[in-house]
């Protein structure tokens, strides 16, 4: 992982947060919203709410805590990633929903999806890590089987809905690492913005 690596995260994160700023859709019907993401500046409109994206509190203790459960390592680019900023929604790029990063919430949410989910101890115990969903029909993970020894990044894969049951879970290559799907991500947020 590079300062670069770390630059284009913030930037994917950046962009994407500013993207639904500028078409208002920064709002969420969250009657328990904490009072820290929620835009004062903004006008609710029935029971949606207007939030806004703060400062990441994660620690390296949670992080720790999530990896000693699933016994897996994240790429130290998505800890990067988590230690950004907390938010609800990222403006999609190629079809992939990075789950909501909640202030309070982020750690319970991403273990329900460990353990709770889509049979999550299979995918744990094939040493797949559930970060996103792809489109409203898979899944993306990592596959920490094939992680690099200097900063733990692996191949990003995609798993369809209707194969979680399968043995083992047939999974297709989305991005040789997450460094490569955050260049990629900022690469076609850079595309979008060019004028026909």
């Amino acid at each position: 992982m590079t300062p670069t690596d770390i630059r284009v995260v913030h930037q994917f994160v950046d962009v994407a947060l500013q993207k639904l700023r500028d078409v208002d859709l920064m709002r969420l019907p969250y009657a328990n919203m904490p009072l820290e993401m929620q835009d004062e500046t903004g006008t609710s409109e029935d029971d949606w709410l207007p939030w806004k994206p703060v400062p990441s509190t994660v620690t390296d203790s949670d992080i720790t805590e999530l990896e000693a459960k699933t016994k897996l390592r994240y790429p130290d680019l998505y800890k990067e990633f988590l230690h950004y900023k907390h938010f609800y929604d990222l403006w999609p790029q190629q079809e992939i929903n990075f789950f909501r990063h909640g202030i309070y919430e982020w750690k319970a949410k991403l273990l329900a999806r460990y353990f709770d989910a889509w049979d999550p101890s299979k995918l744990i115990e094939q040493g797949l890590i559930y970060f996103a969903d792809y489109s409203d029909w898979g899944i993306v993970c990592f596959d920490a089987n094939s992680q690099n020894k200097e900063d733990h990044d692996c191949p990003v894969v995609m798993i369809d809905h209707e194969l979680l049951h399968s043995e083992p879970v047939p999974k297709q290559v989305l991005y040789p690492s997450f460094a490569a799907m955050m260049y990629s991500l900022v690469a076609d947020q850079q595309d979008s913005n060019v004028p026909d």
